[in-house]
């Protein structure tokens, strides 16, 4: 990431999280500093981004699913502990670890995102007051929606963004909502999902968290999402992974960077 900003923003946001954490957050970060900007080198074996993955639908399963959103749930627990407000968690800014890119990787289902991005990420213990909710890009990706009026913190900006995120997953298209007179509920149902039950109680808990912790909400949810990787679905999700890891290997990746430079070499 090159960003013109002199200040390292992603690295500060790294350090304060690795501080406050204690543990090794990014070992694999580094940061260059020049006059006219900085330099910020993730180094990862695969760069491969959620978005990415969207862009093949027919991988993404219902286990798949249940893993990034569980991973989610995880990291932003882990964020908001350390009193950090992500602020965006779109597709782009997420990277799949080894869990996802490599299917032999097995019993590490806490190892398939990575947050690369934090541009639009807020330390609450150092700028309590010099940010507005709508500076947030889940805020303006969400723009519209009548549930952000309701927004009591800037924790919950991450909320509905893992909302939004798993949203995309299942239905492909960002997240809608309705007030029913008691609750917030989506406006797609979840009826014909596979475990839609899991997925119904997942949105009504994390659209109405209100002024609950979310740490505690988003520790309960994936203790939840936990609950479901037993020895069939653990199967059926490494088969899943098998796929995509023939789509997103470092093979993979060259014969689709090889094919689209050809393709932009072809005349009109």
């Amino acid at each position: 990431k090159v960003p013109s900003q002199l200040v390292p923003w992603d690295f500060y946001i790294n350090l304060q999280l690795q501080e406050r954490l204690n543990e090794e957050c990014d070992n694999l970060c580094s940061c260059y500093q020049y006059q006219d900007g900085c330099i910020v080198w993730h180094q990862y074996i695969n760069c491969f981004t959620l978005q990415d993955l969207l862009q093949h639908s027919e991988f993404i399963t219902h286990e798949i699913t249940v893993l990034v959103i569980y991973n989610l749930l995880t990291v932003v627990e882990k964020l908001h502990k350390a009193e950090i407000v992500h602020g965006d968690l779109s597709p782009r800014s997420l990277i799949l670890r080894n869990r996802i890119h490599d299917p032999y990787d097995f019993n590490k289902n806490n190892q398939a995102l990575k947050i690369v991005d934090f541009s639009y990420s807020v330390d609450l213990r150092a700028q309590l007051d010099v940010f507005t909710l709508s500076g947030f890009r889940t805020v303006q990706i969400l723009e519209g929606q009548k549930i952000l009026a309701n927004c009591s913190s800037p924790y919950q900006v991450d909320l509905f963004g893992i909302a939004d995120l798993a949203h995309l997953l299942l239905f492909k298209e960002h997240l809608q909502v309705f007030w029913d007179g008691s609750l917030w509920k989506l406006s797609q149902s979840v009826s014909e999902l596979k475990d839609g039950e899991l997925w119904n109680k997942f949105f009504v808990r994390i659209l109405n968290a209100s002024d609950e912790s979310t740490v505690s909400v988003l520790r309960e949810l994936a203790a939840e999402m936990n609950e479901v990787f037993d020895t069939t679905f653990q199967s059926h999700l490494n088969k899943a992974l098998w796929k995509v890891g023939t789509l997103i290997s470092p093979g993979a990746l060259l014969f689709q960077q090889d094919r689209q430079s050809a393709l932009s070499q072809i005349p009109a």
